[in-house]
């Protein structure tokens, strides 16, 4: 995954209908796993990885007692970094990567970012092992298509296997929500597990 390329959508990526639109149907189908599975967000430690410029982030920071925004543009990230300054949001850290330090997180979040990575298996199995006991794993990507000529996102299978194979369990695959803005559908795959 590059960071270059996102850089280029930096400035404008908040001023998106469409990306804001997913951000809150994201978030939305967030609340209710959240709600299904018994886990609170409330004072929650979260890791939003490939946070972009924190559309999300911006949702999750009153109920979360920290978010630690990682991504890998630093354009992407100056943008999220003005607004916690801005509306001083003092619980929210961001990163080019994740931190080494050892912290944990109850809730990791992957905002259209896995099929993006190079070997999302092995990101995933990281990630899955920063989750404190309970935590819960939760992603969103674009579902490709077994055949397709030029495939792009992830299958079930994909998602299925890969947090299977990180160690998570009680593992998910479904589609997310269905949103319409202008003439875009949008309906993203949603893959969650908990580490146990």
């Amino acid at each position: 995954m590059s960071d270059d390329s996102w850089d280029d959508w930096a400035d404008g990526w908040d001023d998106d209908p469409v990306a804001r639109s997913y951000s809150r149907a994201a978030y939305a189908s967030l609340l209710a796993d959240l709600g299904r599975r018994g886990i609170e967000l409330a004072g929650a430690r979260v890791l939003d990885f490939g946070c972009g410029t924190g559309l999300l982030t911006e949702q999750l920071v009153d109920e979360a007692a920290s978010v630690h925004a990682v991504d890998l543009s630093p354009r992407m990230l100056a943008v999220l970094d003005g607004k916690r300054d801005s509306l001083g949001w003092a619980n929210v850290y961001s990163s080019l990567t994740v931190p080494s330090g050892g912290e944990v997180w109850d809730l990791i979040v992957c905002s259209s970012v896995c099929s993006f990575l190079d070997d999302y298996p092995a990101v995933a199995r990281e990630l899955a092992s920063r989750l404190d006991a309970g935590g819960l794993f939760i992603q969103w990507d674009w579902e490709a298509t077994p055949g397709d000529a030029e495939p792009h996102g992830l299958t079930r299978d994909d998602v299925r296997d890969a947090l299977a194979g990180a160690g998570l369990t009680d593992v998910e695959v479904r589609t997310a929500f269905s949103v319409v803005e202008g003439e875009q559908r949008m309906e993203p795959l949603m893959g969650s597990g908990v580490r146990s």
